[in-house]
């Protein structure tokens, strides 16, 4: 009985980067960003006023296709393995 390993092809390979890459980018485009002191002001008096503040976040299809990138990655990177002799 021989033993055998998996290597990935250049398909798993992005496969595996589109599995890993897109929860990270969807983390930093989530991140609120850094704002100036006036703007800071303005939306904590906005927030006191109306008890709101403006949603900044990304869009819905924006994280829909991170989320689909990250299936499809999962995906390719199954298919793009084959088996070698160690």
């Amino acid at each position: 009985m021989s033993v055998q390993r998996y290597k990935l092809t250049p398909v798993g390979w992005l496969g595996a980067a589109l599995f890993i890459l897109p929860t990270p980018v969807a983390a930093w485009i989530s991140s609120p960003k850094q704002l100036s002191g006036g703007e800071a002001m303005f939306k904590q008096r906005l927030a006191e006023v109306s008890g709101t503040v403006p949603y900044e976040g990304p869009s819905f299809f924006v994280l829909t296709l991170l989320a689909t990138a990250t299936l499809v990655g999962l995906v390719m990177l199954f298919v793009g393995r084959e088996l070698h002799d160690a």
